[in-house]
């Protein structure tokens, strides 16, 4: 009977009225009003439940359901209570979804919906904030005087959830710090404290995560398309992320070395190749060359990108870089790359000390392939009248002498092969023209070889001991720091600088230091 009584005075109007509180550090207070008689006697209890949660200090969200007939209501309220204890509420807005004229896409809360309410609320919490810290500033931390307020000045703060002009006192300095007025400056503002830029952290980071990977027009895109915010430029973005890559820059300059968690650290590796990609006309240079890489010790590994070009040192932001890994100057450092001799000299100038380079076991072997597949072609050849053991078991056994790093044996095996092609005499000129390009395979391995005799090492044993022999780590940071952003597929052109910041910055968001340091910061 009592139930039958509920509903009927729900159906003939009675107010029902559900609560929400959003999670926040410090719950406010927060209230409920009812227009019907006590039916509901739990859920008032569960309100007073939640009066008792709650704190000074936070911001309460209130979703008001308002139910008559076919047509549903939500009035959305939020409260905010203070650290002295006084509260202000602010009525967001409400939104109707008319029972009868229902559609599936009208059903829950729509992207438009969801930015107009997130852009009203940010605009709440961020004025009573402003409240908060405008009065808290005016305390004077010498001699807890209350300092006077000289005038308001109107200032435009950029969020994720919006853009809002707010006004912002200007307070004097108090007569007890006087002498430091002639230092310091005049007015005090504290806004101007906080964003010195005039827009919010959150903001910079998500730019400059979203320009990293994306075009600039197309990260503004993706902005307006799903937050609140302001109309976004290209060039916006694209300066938010040269900022965000000198704070990376100098922020890990400053950061104290972090060890490593063994007690003996083992030796670095690092993994190095380039990235060519297209450079803007005005720098008379047809590309340019990003360096990519990849940093591993035991326990972790680190990207990073740069162009030389760009840096007044390129060698002392490496060096930066080796030491986030707990780089103590006398760690072993050893480098695997290609043949490219400026790649392990920038790890020498970083190091200032003996660093073991390694060439790439990949690069061999593709050139040893080149060799098996000009020998092969001969061999097939019509009109080949020579020896056919004399080609093909020096050319089987090469792969297995480098691999095992006897490498006089196999530079010995490559100048056999050549002397045999210049003695192979024939009148046909198809076996001439394969005879020369086994010789002059031969020739770009034995090059190979010989200009980084101090490069190779024995190859087997490092594989089965679980070390790297191959710089492919260093070819996957290739494609994901250079090509992916900045590849000649994209059909752009970058400038030194900009190729630059733009390669600092995708290697912290691959690595997550972007984003973890923007956590760090926030807590």
């Amino acid at each position: 009977m009592a139930l039958d009584l509920n509903r009927r005075r729900f159906v003939l109007g009675a107010h029902m009225t559900v609560l929400t509180v959003a999670a926040s550090p410090l719950l406010a207070q927060s209230r409920s009003v009812w227009s019907a008689e006590n039916a509901f006697d739990a859920l008032l209890s569960d309100t007073a439940r939640i009066r008792e949660w709650a704190k000074p200090g936070g911001v309460c969200v209130c979703w008001w359901f308002i139910e008559r007939g076919t047509t549903m209501d939500v009035r959305i309220i939020v409260e905010t209570t203070f650290e002295n204890g006084t509260t202000k509420r602010h009525h967001l807005g409400r939104l109707s979804r008319p029972f009868r004229r229902s559609q599936p896409e009208g059903f829950g809360l729509l992207l438009e919906d969801a930015k107009t309410i997130l852009g009203q609320l940010q605009k709440a919490i961020l004025l009573d904030q402003i409240e908060e810290i405008s009065q808290a500033s005016r305390i004077c931390p010498d001699c807890d005087g209350v300092r006077a307020i000289h005038d308001y000045r109107s200032r435009v703060l950029d969020t994720l959830f919006g853009r809002f002009e707010v006004k912002v006192p200007r307070i004097r300095r108090c007569a007890c710090n006087a002498k430091s007025d002639v230092v310091l400056g005049g007015l005090l503002s504290p806004l101007a404290h906080f964003f010195p830029d005039r827009s919010t952290p959150e903001l910079r980071r998500l730019q400059a995560e979203l320009g990293a990977r994306h075009s600039f027009r197309e990260a503004a895109r993706i902005l307006e398309t799903f937050l609140p915010c302001a109309k976004q430029m290209h060039t916006s973005v694209r300066n938010r992320l040269g900022k965000v890559a000198r704070e990376i820059c100098d922020s890990e300059q400053n950061e104290p070395l972090v060890p490593s968690s063994a007690e003996a650290a083992p030796a670095l590796t690092v993994f190095l190749d380039g990235a060519h990609i297209r450079c803007r006309p005005e720098y008379q240079k047809r590309h340019l060359d990003v360096v990519v890489g990849k940093i591993e010790s035991h326990d972790r590994c680190r990207r990073f990108g740069l162009v030389q070009q760009a840096v007044l040192s390129p060698a002392s932001q490496l060096r930066q870089d080796l030491k986030a890994l707990g780089w103590d100057h006398e760690q072993a450092v050893t480098v695997i790359s290609d043949g490219e001799p400026a790649l392990p000299n920038l790890v020498r100038n970083a190091v200032v000390g003996k660093v073991r380079h390694i060439l790439d076991w990949w690069h061999i072997s593709m050139r040893i392939q080149h060799v098996e597949n000009a020998v092969k072609g001969l061999l097939q050849s019509r009109g080949f009248s020579g020896i056919p053991v004399l080609f093909k078991r020096p050319t089987e056994k090469l792969r297995w002498y480098l691999w095992h790093g006897k490498v006089l044996t196999a530079t010995t095996s490559l100048q056999w092969l050549m002397v045999d092609c210049a003695r192979l005499v024939t009148d046909d000129r198809v076996v001439t023209e394969a005879a020369q390009r086994v010789q002059a395979r031969c020739r770009d391995l034995y090059s190979y070889l010989a200009n980084n005799m101090d490069s190779l090492t024995d190859y087997g044993r490092r594989y089965r001991t679980g070390l790297p022999i191959s710089s492919s780590r260093a070819e996957g940071c290739v494609d994901d720091i250079g090509n992916t952003r900045m590849g000649k597929r994209r059909r752009m052109r970058w400038s030194p600088k900009g190729a630059h910041q733009v390669a600092v910055v995708r290697a912290a968001v691959l690595d997550g230091r972007l984003i973890g340091a923007y956590q760090r910061t926030a807590a």
